[in-house]
């Protein structure tokens, strides 16, 4: 283990590794990338993986930028423990015993769906971790999953038992498609890959998602976004699609949060960093360089795109 932990301390490990953060709880960790630069950490969403960053981190490495991609408890193949606590906050207490194991100072994130709402916990938990932040489709959710569909969960339990493990690949492939602007990033090999911790064992992976619509958050998120004093870029898929953020969830945090900057991706869905790999590196690029300027996007700001390709930016009370 403190063979591991070194090589990933010093960048040099491409290779998963598994972080025990407290008895029977795994995270699976990937660290990439030059090992004098900065981090990026890296956060998927429940139907996520670290594979799914493979077109995004090699464009950050070219920024001399070092990544760190984390599963959370029960995402890709990290381990998926009966009775965990699968509320988001542990969940970013997880996170942050990961950080705290590889000695990550003050890192940038990155973090998608859910895994967003995670980071959003953690900037209030532990402040001191974050530099700066980049939301994929994340908002200040209060339930990793809605307990309305916590009867289809439990059917679907049941079709797994009786071998429908191929019909539930379908399924999932079929919402990653529906959950995307461009679907056709969506192959036969990616949903394999997306599909691999899950697949293992789909009765464990189905126990979690039960038990994650069952638990309730010790606190809550909204009222507390004010807390959140960290740079926040929030990118939106412009291009119609499942699991997007709502008009009420993107003015939750243009209320809450002091400092964010919205920016839509035209054409894009759920997935930006499969769909438009290069508008998130773009982000991560420019919130470094406000990072390093002592500056930070526009409070409020929003990058609204054009017909011609350019975005505007739209200040709030802007009439347009």
């Amino acid at each position: 283990m403190k063979l591991i932990l070194l090589l990933l301390a010093m960048g040099a490990s491409s290779a998963p590794a598994m972080i025990e953060v407290a008895p029977g709880e795994e995270l699976t960790v990937v660290s990439e990338g030059p090992r004098n630069g900065g981090t990026v950490v890296l956060i998927p969403g429940l139907s996520g993986c670290s594979y799914g960053f493979r077109k995004l981190t090699p464009l950050l490495h070219e920024q001399g930028l070092r990544t760190v991609i984390i599963e959370p408890l029960a995402v890709g193949e990290s381990s998926r423990p009966r009775g965990a606590d699968y509320t988001m906050t542990s969940q970013a207490a997880r996170i942050g015993a990961v950080l705290d194991s590889l000695e990550i100072k003050k890192p940038v994130f990155i973090a998608q769906g859910i895994g967003g709402a995670m980071v959003f916990r953690l900037a209030v938990e532990r402040p001191e971790l974050l530099a700066g932040f980049i939301s994929v489709e994340g908002g200040s959710a209060e339930v990793a999953i809605s307990p309305n569909i916590r009867m289809t969960l439990k059917a679907a339990k049941i079709l797994a038992k009786m071998g429908g493990k191929s019909l539930m690949r379908d399924r999932y492939a079929e919402n990653l498609k529906k959950s995307s602007g461009d679907p056709g990033w969506v192959d036969r090999r990616t949903v394999g890959r997306y599909f691999r911790g899950t697949g293992r064992n789909i009765s464990a992976a189905l126990d979690a998602m039960v038990a994650m619509t069952e638990q309730t958050e010790p606190w809550t998120m909204t009222p507390r976004l004010s807390e959140v004093r960290i740079p926040v870029i929030v990118l939106l898929g412009a291009a119609p699609h499942d699991a997007q953020l709502t008009s009420e969830d993107v003015e939750v945090l243009r209320q809450g949060l002091p400092n964010v900057e919205f920016r839509e991706i035209p054409g894009a869905g759920h997935f930006i960093y499969e769909e438009q790999p290069q508008a998130v590196a773009d982000a991560v690029k420019d919130l470094a360089a406000d990072l390093a300027a002592g500056a930070s996007p526009s409070i409020g700001a929003v990058l609204v795109p054009g017909g011609d390709g350019t975005a505007d930016l739209i200040q709030p009370g802007d009439g347009r």
